[in-house]
């Protein structure tokens, strides 16, 4: 919690579904609300100790048995609006994870009616270390001084920058998160199709376009990351899962078309996004982050 030139103090509230780690948090201030996770074997655990490396290790252990997760209630995140104004907070700012993949942002919003102090949800309209972007532009205003509305303002530019795509190596876990048919996994596999996938304006994933191959995959994600970035200013990360390998090689891509920004590194995709795309997933994130004062 920060005080800017108004003596607002202003809390900064996201959920577990941006993979910001537990350490990160605390470093920046920042609130976390945990998504509730179910192991293979039953067990109950959250994001605050199941990190993205962990969930990956137990994919690659045990492929047949995926982990499950479940959204914040509005009790919870109504417990951390009440945690922050105990802390002295004024103001609060909760970046969420989509409303058009998780019912997360309306839980948000429900607690917000009911919380002690001025609360704002910003519906992030984005995934994994996309909201975390997102979160950690809203900690950065507060930090350099900024007015309750003027990091409302700066959060919901870089939102509004903000282009994801991802591409998925194999449709089976679609599959089997229900989001693609099998007879659609068994003809990809067949042809070596390579499904790109866009987070769309509205917040949702879908397919907008199927290559032949890794390569021609990678291609695409170049090609559109170069069409989304106009003039000057962008920056830029890369989604890996379990092949690190995948940085090179979506870098190697984005150079030969031509892209140009600012490298801010590469990220391990969390258990939310992890359990639909799959081992060998790879995505390029865009964005703006205009000058602070």
């Amino acid at each position: 919690m920060a005080t800017g030139a108004t003596k607002e103090r202003i809390a900064i509230i996201t959920d577990g579904c941006g993979d910001i780690s537990v350490g990160e948090a605390g470093r920046r201030n920042i609130i976390l609300v945990p998504i509730g996770i179910i192991l293979g074997d039953g067990t109950q655990t959250d994001s605050s100790s199941f990190t993205a490396k962990d969930f990956w290790d137990s994919v690659l252990d045990d492929v047949d048995v995926l982990p499950k997760t479940w959204m914040p209630s509005p009790a919870q995140f109504l417990e951390s609006y009440q945690q922050a104004a105990a802390g002295g907070a004024t103001h609060i700012l909760v970046v969420a994870m989509s409303s058009g993949l998780s019912g997360t942002y309306d839980c948000a919003c429900q607690a917000a009616e009911k919380s002690p102090i001025p609360t704002e949800v910003i519906d992030s309209r984005a995934v994994t270390r996309g909201i975390a972007v997102i979160t950690l532009a809203a900690a950065d205003a507060r930090d350099a001084g900024l007015s309750f509305d003027e990091i409302i303002a700066y959060t919901t530019a870089v939102r509004n920058s903000m282009h994801i795509d991802f591409l998925v190596d194999s449709l089976e876990y679609l599959v089997r998160g229900g989001r693609a048919g099998k007879s659609a996994q068994i003809l990809a596999t067949a042809l070596k199709i390579k499904p790109v996938l866009r987070v769309f304006e509205d917040g949702s994933i879908d397919a907008y376009k199927k290559c032949r191959g890794t390569q021609k995959a990678l291609g695409e994600l170049a090609k559109r990351a170069l069409e989304d970035t106009p003039g000057d200013g962008w920056r830029y990360a890369v989604a890996i899962t379990s092949k690190p390998e995948r940085e090179a090689s979506a870098n190697e891509a984005l150079a030969k078309a031509g892209f140009k920004a600012d490298y801010d590194g590469s990220f391990q995709v969390g258990i939310v996004v992890g359990i639909y795309c799959g081992p060998g997933t790879v995505g390029v994130f865009t964005y703006r982050r205009p000058p602070l004062p």
